[in-house]
């Protein structure tokens, strides 16, 4: 008798769940053999491999494309750079009447030339059909400020709004981990990025901490592993919270990268702020989407 189309999906959700319990009883084993300061117990460890397995490929940070964007722009205006700072060097906070008017005409020709430079690099075609005609290129320079550049640097204001250097700091703090085990730099980055959504996630799949299997009983484990494999399997019981848990991760994970925009702003004085913690000290190229 032929199956209704429908029926081929639950066929494969034991499969699938089945899959799941596997990868998470070998992150469990793996994490199991570590003692001293790097013993936790192997549930978790394989808990958190478990939803990393479910929503891997499937989950996505919603931040790339805009980072990738702004890198893209970065990536050609950054060599005008210096025409700002040779700009800034040349004005005082009193020139200023308000943003980019000033009394100060030798400050005015910088920015000027600064624009120009961006020009050359965001609109090559514009500037060669300008050609020497100087009221061409300061009118081009002027459109390119108002319509490319400043909106470019108040976009790269806004992505970087809701940077936090603790949390960046923390993560830094969890890569030492990957170098020990991958299921337990999952654990301790869910327990920066994801804290309650993880606690949450945790109650749901694992029975109360008290009925837990010894560390070493393996076996047991992996029956535990393998219930929690069909809560996190799609349409199962838990799998909206372990996609809650890697999606903060995800949106977490774009606190380097916002943190090298920030500097890169406040050291070319586009931006107000203090840089308390640098991390890398490179704008790093986000993940394609």
């Amino acid at each position: 008798q032929q199956r209704p189309p429908g029926d081929a999906h639950f066929a494969r959700a034991p499969v699938r769940a089945h899959k799941l319990a596997m990868a998470a009883a070998a992150a469990a084993a793996a994490a199991a053999k570590y003692t001293g300061r790097f013993a936790i117990h192997p549930l978790l460890p394989g808990v958190a491999q478990l939803a990393v397995e479910a929503c891997t490929g499937r989950l996505k940070p919603s931040w790339t494309p805009a980072a990738q964007r702004l890198m893209g722009t970065w990536e050609k205006v950054h060599h005008c750079m210096p025409r700002y700072a040779e700009f800034l060097q040349s004005t005082n906070k009193k020139d200023l009447k308000k943003i980019h008017v000033f009394m100060n005409e030798q400050a005015q020709a910088k920015l000027a030339m600064f624009y120009l430079c961006c020009a050359l690099r965001l609109r090559p075609e514009e500037v060669e059909v300008a050609g020497q005609d100087s009221e061409k290129l300061m009118k081009l320079a002027g459109e390119v400020a108002t319509k490319d550049v400043e909106p470019f640097f108040q976009d790269c204001r806004d992505f970087v709004r809701n940077y936090d250097w603790e949390l960046h700091q923390s993560l830094d703090g969890t890569t030492v981990w990957r170098e020990v085990e991958d299921s337990l730099f999952w654990h301790h980055s869910f327990e920066v990025t994801s804290g309650a959504a993880y606690a949450a996630y945790r109650s749901e799949v694992l029975p109360p901490q008290a009925s837990w299997p010894d560390r070493e009983d393996l076996p047991a484990i992996e029956a535990v592993l393998a219930r929690c494999g069909s809560a996190v399997a799609e349409g199962g019981p838990a799998r909206a919270l372990a996609e809650d848990v890697y999606q903060q991760f995800l949106e977490a994970s774009s606190m380097p990268v916002k943190a090298s925009f920030r500097t890169a702003l406040i050291d070319h004085g586009i931006m107000a702020g203090e840089v308390i913690y640098r991390g890398e000290p490179k704008i790093e190229r986000p993940p394609s989407k």
